[in-house]
């Protein structure tokens, strides 16, 4: 109850305190430990020292591209392909430094899906995108295609080379999420966006909780 009277600085200071106290990180029910402040600082200093290097355009991109540059691409494509895969590692080994490293092999390794556009288009409607009324919709496939990676593969599992026996498993659950309506996609949107129809929800109507629920359910 005291709470209620702190003035904002005394709230601020407070919330100071406690972030300096508290190190545990949770993941689906996975605890993990924080680095301690003095790593935090050398980790912030990395990402700051590596931010210009991650955001500066792609040196193959036609928009950034010196007359010179655009000459010589023509010649050079595979290695400025070579040279993206290169930076997207490059941004990702940046990333996982500010992370303790069992936390983020978890966090990489469960399934987020988002809005995306440019897929077959979910009949009888046209729409051909999810951006601007699919959260709800994403975010029931994200719930379920975690639940079921826990299921047949279990919280401990990984993600490993494609040579590992579970990767088949882990393909197979991402198949059943693809964009598109057929047998092998079970889970997609189009045919949790149809469903939703059965529910009162029109193609491209936004889900709430319930109608999500009711549809995977």
């Amino acid at each position: 109850m005291n709470n209620l009277w702190m003035s904002s600085a005394d709230l601020m200071s407070h919330d100071d305190d406690n972030r300096s106290l508290n190190h545990e990180l949770w993941l689906l029910g996975c605890r993990y430990e924080m680095p301690d402040d003095k790593s935090l600082r050398m980790q912030q200093d990395i990402l700051d020292a590596q931010q210009d290097d991650m955001f500066r355009p792609p040196s193959h991109d036609p928009s950034y591209a010196t007359p010179h540059q655009l000459a010589a691409s023509s010649s050079s494509s595979s290695r400025h392909g070579n040279d993206h895969q290169q930076q997207q590692q490059q941004q990702a080994a940046v990333m996982s430094i500010m992370w303790p490293p069992d936390f983020y092999q978890d966090f990489t390794s469960r399934f987020w899906m988002t809005y995306r556009y440019n897929y077959p288009p979910i009949r009888p409607s046209h729409y051909k995108t999810d951006i601007g009324w699919g959260c709800m919709l994403r975010s029931g496939q994200s719930l379920l295609a975690n639940a079921l990676l826990i299921h047949f593969l279990s919280r401990q599992w990984r993600r490993t080379s494609r040579k590992h026996p579970s990767h088949k498993t882990y393909v197979k659950i991402t198949q059943w999420f693809l964009d598109e309506l057929s047998p092998r996609a079970p889970f997609s949107i189009h045919r949790i966006a149809l469903l939703g129809k059965q529910l009162g929800k029109n193609i491209g109507e936004w889900f709430g909780p319930s109608t999500i629920s009711q549809v995977i359910q």
